[in-house]
């Protein structure tokens, strides 16, 4: 999960790391997403669209009634409501016998009406924006032809009037007032019989009702819809959003431990031993690998190096010469540090010896090819001497196995015996290191059992595997039983988790020879004992083994 600073902000770097540990989750999210909006482009069936343009000019009527007025943007964008109504598309229905599909909008700052039509069909998107433009102006200039007749009534009622008044005041007289009374009524009467003339040859030329095309709609060469580069960035930025969102959400129901931070969080501050990267190249996690010998100069391996520079620092302050390794469950990587581990220890000159305690699933033997006929359990049934029953590990002068040998019924109360202990204690005065491959603490008791008859105790977990409450309850149950546990080891790292720890930056040795992990020559000291032999040689010295019952 993301972290949080001291002030409560998000830590940038943390969710930077969320993003890419979550990366796989983002690029499925993004190929997804975009995948799906391709599919839908070219599953959909093209849409064309044309457009036909229209301007308005002021009215007849009102030009010749009000002169001077002109068409204006209220008046344009009332006619706009207009051109959509249901009239008008009904009107346009009629003309071709289906709905079109139109679109009018204003063009802006102009007097300008865009009427745009789609179709599946390029030539009906066409025929579909002129016939409604047409349709429209053919509609308003029936109804300036009606409002030319009805201002024409309107004007001839006032020149019949004026006509009608005209003749009373010459039948009054001819008193002065009166002809003057007579040329002002005459005056108003040519006003209005020029209005009228006006209106007559305006419906004579049967104008266009103050609105002409100007831009009749061509036949479109591509299709506006659908438009797959346009879908597939959209797509894109959905798909970035959805994939980011998907991320921290799974990150926040994720409580796996990936992380140094996570990790001593989880297991109530217990140090971080080492920090193991994932191998890549490892595929089939059932064929048994030890890097250590495969690619000594390997990341991987340099973190085993590491591992054990710590276990020899913690023996800098208190013996620690039979160490267990642990995890919380099962298939946690234990079984691989411990091999590793061991070819660190031996490479840098001490004698060591891997005992097999995992009575119930022994794998350890696997890792250097060897056999599991006989081992820790028949030494404790008194069938076969201790130094019968250790095998030399191939190519390492200095590393031998003791393994489980033939499962028993009871492991936990085996391990539990005094002859167990017996079998350390007797390993322990003769070797340097003894590590011990235990079980899981969560499902059995064998490793807790085996804590009180050793030096110190590994808990082995593996990044994106093993959650927090079993970190937790594994260190739990350790410390109930006083377990000597010393720190703990995360495996399956990632790459960018590695900085600050001192790996990942591909400063290894490379074909040199490293001077840490050349043997001591015979005869010098080590750990206040003189070094005499290796493994072949003490175990001729170990011939009796341990008294039979």
């Amino acid at each position: 999960m993301a972290k949080t600073d001291a002030g409560g902000q998000l830590d940038l770097r943390d969710l930077l790391a969320v993003l890419q540990r979550r990366k796989l989750i983002i690029l499925l999210c993004v190929v997804g997403v975009v995948a799906s909006a391709l599919a839908v482009s070219l599953l959909q069936t093209p849409v064309y669209q044309a457009s036909a343009d229209v301007v308005f000019e002021a009215r007849s009527t009102q030009a010749i009634l009000a002169p001077g007025s002109v068409a204006g943007g209220a008046q344009v964008d009332t006619e706009v409501q207009v051109m959509q109504s249901r009239s008008v598309r009904e009107a346009a229905a009629q003309v071709l016998g289906v709905q079109p599909e139109v679109s009018v909008v204003r063009v802006p700052e102009t007097l300008l009406v865009r009427i745009s039509a789609r179709s599946t069909e390029p030539r009906q998107a066409a025929e579909f924006a002129n016939v409604y433009a047409e349709t429209y102006i053919r509609l308003r200039q029936e109804q300036l032809v009606g409002e030319l007749l009805a201002a024409g009534e309107q004007v001839q009622a006032k020149v019949d009037e004026f006509e009608q008044q005209i003749r009373q005041l010459e039948q009054a007289g001819p008193p002065q007032q009166t002809a003057a009374e007579r040329e002002a009524l005459q005056a108003r009467q040519e006003g209005y019989a020029e209005q009228l003339d006006q209106l007559q040859l305006a419906r004579n030329l049967t104008e266009s009702g103050g609105v002409r095309l100007v831009g009749r709609a061509q036949e479109p060469s591509a299709p506006v819809e659908p438009t797959p580069l346009r879908n597939a960035l959209l797509a894109l930025v959905v798909g970035l959003m959805l994939g980011v969102g998907v991320a921290f959400v799974h990150e926040q129901l994720d409580d796996t431990v990936k992380t140094k931070d996570e990790l001593e969080r989880a297991t109530g501050g217990l140090d971080t031993l080492a920090l193991i990267p994932a191998l890549a190249d490892w595929k089939d996690r059932t064929q048994p690998q030890v890097v250590s010998l495969s690619e000594p100069a390997s990341p991987a391996a340099e973190a085993y190096r590491s591992l054990r520079t710590s276990v020899q620092f913690i023996g800098l302050h208190h013996p620690v010469q039979v160490i267990q390794l642990t995890s919380p469950n099962a298939s946690e990587g234990k079984t691989t540090t411990l091999a590793n581990l061991a070819v660190a220890l031996a490479s840098s000159g001490q004698r060591v010896v891997v005992v097999c305690c995992d009575l119930r699933r022994p794998r350890i033997h696997e890792f250097f090819g060897l056999t599991n006929t006989t081992g820790f359990t028949s030494v404790l049934l008194g069938s076969i001497p201790l130094s019968a029953s250790l095998q030399p590990v191939p190519g390492q002068s200095r590393l031998a196995l003791l393994a489980s040998g033939p499962p028993p019924p009871n492991p936990s109360e085996l391990l539990a015996s005094q002859r167990s202990a017996e079998v350390l204690s007797a390993l322990r005065s003769e070797c340097d290191v003894v590590l011990v491959d235990s079980p899981p603490v969560l499902p059995v008791t064998d490793s807790l059992v085996l804590s009180r008859v050793v030096d110190a105790t590994i808990l082995v977990g593996t990044a994106g595997r093993t959650n927090r409450k079993e970190y937790h309850r594994a260190v739990e149950l350790l410390r109930q039983v006083d377990a000597p546990v010393i720190g703990s080891v995360l495996n399956g790292v990632d790459q960018e988790d590695l900085y600050g720890f001192g790996y990942g930056y591909g400063y290894y040795p490379m074909g040199e020879e490293d001077v840490e992990d050349a043997p001591p020559r015979v005869g010098a000291k080590r750990n206040g004992r003189r070094w005499p032999e290796p493994v072949e040689g003490a175990l001729q010295r170990m011939s009796g083994g341990l008294p039979r019952r």
